[in-house]
């Protein structure tokens, strides 16, 4: 009797040994499955990482000469700067002179002849720059009419002050007329333009 028990107990060990050694086996192969399974993962994507950093490579040569192109457009740009604001400043500067002309033609009532207009810089004060002053001068048939003009010269926007020179009375055919000289300070066309934005606001 004793020696089957210990036949027994052998084959049951040995049973033992089997369900064991099928675990292990069981457990590596999971392991193996799994390091095989997140090897091809990171083998899927660093292929999908090298396709798309490939895709961006050809993307960057493909945009290459688009952004030569625009680099090419801002320098001659920044090349173009200094003569568009050459041109935009005698366009401010023509569209000055064209509205100060245009106020003196409508300023002149009918009876009002100018002889000449001329223009001259004036010295300014210790803080204030040098001053255009434009100069008319005409004839007219009273004195009425001289002061009708000054008045109608104030109003324009490009003027800072008119004052009178002289008037002279004399007689031309028969006929008696006054002829006068009228100076009129021009603003600066910074102060005139910013006076614009103060009443438009």
């Amino acid at each position: 009797m004793p020696l089957i028990n210990m036949i027994a107990e052998r084959r049951e060990q040995q049973a033992r040994l089997v369900r064991h050694r099928r675990r292990l086996f069981a457990a590596l192969v999971a392991e193996v499955a799994v390091l095989a399974g997140a090897f091809s993962f990171l083998m899927v994507g660093q292929l999908s990482l090298q396709s798309r950093l490939q895709q961006a490579q050809r993307e960057i040569t493909r945009l290459q000469p688009i952004l030569e192109q625009i680099f090419q457009i801002e320098r001659d740009t920044q090349a173009l700067m200094p003569k568009l604001r050459t041109l935009t400043d005698a366009q401010q500067q023509t569209r000055y002179w064209y509205t100060t002309i245009e106020g003196i033609a409508r300023s002149l009532p009918a009876e009002v002849w100018l002889t000449g207009i001329s223009s001259a810089q004036t010295q300014g004060g210790e803080q204030q720059p040098p001053a255009t002053q434009i100069t008319l001068t005409g004839s007219t048939l009273t004195q009425q009419h001289v002061g009708e003009m000054m008045l109608r010269l104030n109003t324009i926007p490009t003027f800072e002050k008119v004052e009178l020179r002289y008037t002279q009375q004399r007689t031309y055919n028969n006929l008696e007329a006054v002829d006068f000289e009228v100076a009129a300070q021009v603003r600066a066309p910074h102060h005139e333009e910013g006076q614009h934005e103060a009443n438009r606001s």
